[in-house]
């Protein structure tokens, strides 16, 4: 009965050990630690093991929430949730160069758009270390900041490309209207912040469409 009492928990301990080898791979490819339910890494069922260990939280060994913890299991169902999306937030983020995704936006099967609006809108219910993770990838908490980033990563885009800021009145980049937003800067130039000034300087924005005239220009 002993050595069958022994054998069991040795099979335990192997299943565990799999399973946190297979979180720890998973980790180190994707950042985190919140697979989906159905996930299977490898051949091993990744995503129920999480659950499992969620479960029984208040059951595993010091030891083993330890080894959890250390490489930033989430325990909670929906601090998951959130660590997914601040996850999808990044692949656009590093895809677009912005934080700044349109409302109706859906990385993936995940609906970004949506979600960045209810982080703007929870603003001052988050938790001060998620404000600091979003603030630390440029997050844009305004929605009429997010509005004028997306202009202007259109327009580095267009620069990248082009060589020059002399956008066409009605030209579009994908589907922004870019020429109307460069139409819209000049208009409101006198009452613009000197940081969006300067930004626009520094990639010699073109102030005046007739002389061609840029920022680097100006004396």
């Amino acid at each position: 009965m002993q050595h069958m009492a022994s054998s069991r928990s040795k099979s335990r301990t192997d299943r565990w050990e799999r399973g946190f080898a297979a979180l720890s791979r998973f980790r180190a490819r994707r950042g985190h630690c919140c697979p989906s339910h159905h996930y299977m890494e490898g051949d091993f069922k990744l995503g129920v093991w999480v659950y499992k260990q969620r479960n029984r939280k208040s059951l595993l060994s010091t030891k083993h929430k330890q080894r959890l913890d250390a490489i930033g299991f989430v325990w909670d169902r929906q601090d998951q949730l959130w660590e997914q999306a601040f996850t999808s937030l990044l692949k656009f983020k590093r895809r677009e160069g912005h934080c700044c995704p349109s409302r109706h936006h859906v990385e993936g099967n995940f609906n970004l758009g949506s979600w960045v609006s209810t982080q703007r809108s929870l603003k001052n219910l988050l938790p001060l270390e998620r404000k600091r993770r979003l603030d630390a990838i440029g997050f844009v908490w305004n929605r009429n900041d997010d509005r004028w980033e997306r202009g202007f990563t259109a327009l580095l885009k267009f620069k990248r490309r082009e060589g020059h800021c002399r956008v066409p009145v009605l030209h579009s980049e994908g589907n922004y209207k870019l020429g109307r937003w460069v139409s819209v800067q000049r208009g409101c130039r006198r009452d613009m912040s000197a940081e969006r000034k300067a930004r626009l300087n520094k990639i010699a924005f073109v102030w005046n469409a007739a002389s061609g005239i840029t920022g680097l220009d100006e004396k």
